[in-house]
């Protein structure tokens, strides 16, 4: 089924008025998948750090400032209008852009970035392979991403709704593993962690050679 076709969320695009609440919610409630995701990439002041579905900015801007730059890309027009708000002194420092886009092409040149992450959206991606095949292109040799994947067939949930309502994939350890390696990456680990409403979330971790 073309998952493109069936309703999107505001938290997965958003939008208006709406959007702007959610990101007050979302930025709180996520907290332990931010924490988490920082931990596993170990930013160092020498790093280019990319965030695919960067939301309002908020990661970047509290976990990521010792960076030397960052860039953002979201599907929402919201999302880079208020990401780019946030981090508007970096931007016009040249530190920082923030970008419209899907995440299976992203338009920034090969060997680009030394770190890239994308949070509390994977599940959602119509095209996730490519995304990460994306991802791999744009970092450097050694540069590495950690992906945070919230709902997850591991987690003793039953996701069918959302499948059925959005379009979610919802992929196991396996597809993970599998998905990591067909994009070229190696150095692959999975862990979990607890999170608000996330029993289980999974913190996947891949390295460029």
């Amino acid at each position: 089924m073309n998952v493109q076709k069936k309703k999107v969320p505001q938290s997965s695009l958003p939008r208006g008025f709406a959007g702007r609440v959610t990101f007050i919610f979302m930025n709180r409630g996520h907290k332990s998948i931010y924490e988490n995701v920082a931990k596993a990439l170990k930013l160092q002041p020498e790093d280019d750090l990319l965030e695919v579905a960067c939301g309002n900015g908020h990661f970047l801007k509290k976990y990521a400032p010792h960076v030397h730059s960052v860039a953002g890309l979201d599907l929402s027009e919201l999302s880079v209008i208020l990401a780019t708000k946030r981090n508007k002194d970096r931007v016009a420092a040249g530190k920082a852009e923030f970008v419209q886009g899907e995440a299976s092409r992203l338009p920034w040149a090969d060997n680009k970035f030394s770190a890239a992450t994308s949070m509390a959206s994977f599940p959602g991606f119509p095209k996730p392979l490519d995304t990460l095949k994306e991802i791999y292109r744009v970092l450097r040799p050694e540069g590495r991403v950690v992906i945070s994947i919230e709902w997850n067939a591991e987690d003793g949930k039953d996701h069918s709704k959302e499948v059925e309502k959005y379009g979610y994939q919802i992929c196991s350890e396996a597809d993970v593993r599998n998905m990591f390696k067909e994009a070229g990456f190696s150095d692959i680990s999975i862990t979990y962690a607890k999170g608000l409403m996330m029993p289980k979330m999974m913190i996947a971790r891949g390295v460029k050679q």
